[in-house]
């Protein structure tokens, strides 16, 4: 079975009616708004009760879209960090894709900011992880870090110390 039918079938399981159309040149995963609204809903169950700061949702968006980025942060949360290593950013396309997963209600906005996965977005994390074909990489990333990350941990990994 190809990865697209795979994620044909992965997301006939999921609220939405996402397209798939074949293209001559592959597009990456990180641009394509199912990876990253699946993504988003992964990086959530990292969190206490399933929700993270936004800041600290920044910080695992851009680690978990390159294998170098995902070393660092996994460096970090050991204790391990290297004084050149810069785990502060801050991706515009996390806006867009919170605002999408918000839109299809699989996650949804804490009164004090945090973002949280509602019983939808769960369902889709959890299927991901059932997956074994799906997020391959990702999921290995995760594993690497704390079962649930919390706030305690970000600040010290953000400290810049």
């Amino acid at each position: 079975m190809s990865d697209s039918e795979l994620l044909r079938d992965f997301f006939d399981s999921v609220p939405g009616t996402p397209q798939f159309r074949r293209r001559n040149e592959s597009i990456p995963g990180d641009l394509r708004v199912a990876w990253r609204i699946s993504a988003v809903c992964l990086l959530l169950t990292k969190g206490r009760a399933n929700s993270l700061a936004l800041e600290h949702l920044h910080v695992l968006w851009w680690a978990i879209r390159s294998t170098v980025s995902q070393i660092q942060v996994v460096r970090a949360f050991d204790g391990q960090s290297r004084p050149d290593d810069l785990l502060v950013r801050f991706d515009p396309s996390l806006a867009v894709s919170l605002d999408l997963a918000l839109g299809a209600g699989l996650i949804e906005r804490g009164a004090t900011g945090t973002m949280k996965l509602t019983p939808a977005g769960l369902l889709l994390a959890l299927n991901i992880l059932d997956t074994a074909e799906a997020f391959e990489g990702e999921k290995l990333f995760l594993k690497k870090l704390p079962s649930k990350i919390t706030k305690t941990q970000f600040e010290r990994i953000l400290a810049w110390k």
